[in-house]
């Protein structure tokens, strides 16, 4: 009766409003103990040391092998309160755990459920949650982008690269600030090899979009002032005259080919593409949250890491 009244009160209800999922435990815990309390008490009042003393070896014992025997499910158990407590990421956060990517679903009391970008659900063990090292995307809503583009030996760098930032600058859903720049990455045999980064905020754009187009209108701005994009260089070895190649003869085995007239093709266009935020995993999500139901142990008033 006692542990009842203790555990059911309401101050001791406001204490865990913030995070219910550790209520429970809690309430059971102080349960326990208060029964144990008691019943210590009532075999020291009935003189009975050694029943006691039986009892509480034998308890040890029990609860030994029943650590052995969960220890599994209660490492999974303890990670979710530990979660639950400090919560490395919130509802829709765009997360890395472990190689796995996608968007939050919920924290359960056994696991995270993620829905990947391609739409599938994953399940991943609270305790491999809890140790594992989480990218959040999502946390810093500005997130950088690189690609790299190579450019002839011969070409002048300095124009390459302010090119490549102008281009960059003038440039929907790259940021000013942090600004977009040039660097050279490494020098290869036939290139040299530009790397490229930007800035996106990712509340505002699309990121896979913004780089893809980052990366057509550069290589728009260099074929339209010229900048050598040279191809793999390869060396041929010619036989001898009169030599052929599985009994066939280098005469028989000439064939004329015509080569390819250079192609008038249209300009590329400027930027043409929609580089807003996409929606359609956003609906996915919704209609999952709306048509399954179950413990969700994320909190948007509990303390963030």
């Amino acid at each position: 009766w006692l542990a009842r009244l203790i555990t059911c009160s309401k101050p001791f209800d406001k204490l865990f409003r913030r995070n219910p999922f550790l209520r429970d435990p809690v309430r059971q815990v102080g349960r326990l103990v208060i029964f144990a309390f008691g019943l210590v008490l009532a075999l020291e009042i009935l003189d009975a040391s050694r029943l006691l003393a039986t009892l509480l070896g034998a308890a040890g014992v029990a609860g030994l092998a029943l650590g052995f025997a969960l220890r599994d499910t209660v490492e999974n158990y303890i990670a979710s309160l530990l979660l639950s407590l400090r919560q490395p990421f919130a509802h829709d956060d765009h997360i890395v755990i472990e190689g796995y990517e996608g968007r939050v679903l919920r924290l359960t009391p056994r696991a995270t459920l993620l829905m990947t970008l391609d739409g599938n659900h994953t399940r991943i063990p609270n305790a491999k949650v809890y140790k594992a090292v989480i990218v959040n995307y999502t946390r810093n809503p500005k997130r950088r982008f690189e690609f790299d583009v190579g450019v002839d030996t011969a070409q002048n760098l300095a124009e390459a690269q302010e090119l490549a930032t102008r281009t960059l600058q003038g440039m929907d859903g790259v940021l000013d600030d942090p600004a977009p720049y040039c660097a050279v990455e490494t020098l290869g045999d036939s290139n040299v090899i530009l790397r490229v980064y930007g800035w996106v905020d990712q509340r505002q754009a699309d990121f896979p979009r913004v780089r893809s187009e980052a990366i057509r209108l550069v290589k728009r701005a260099y074929d339209q002032a010229g900048v050598v994009m040279p191809e793999p260089i390869y060396n041929l070895k010619l036989l001898p005259p009169g030599i052929g190649i599985a009994g066939v003869s280098v005469a028989d085995a000439s064939v004329p080919v015509a080569a390819a007239e250079p192609g008038t093709s249209d300009p590329e266009p400027g930027q043409a593409i929609d580089i807003g935020k996409q929606d359609d995993l956003d609906e996915q999500i919704a209609a999952d949250r709306r048509g399954t139901g179950g413990e969700d142990l994320l909190s948007a008033s509990a303390r963030k890491e």
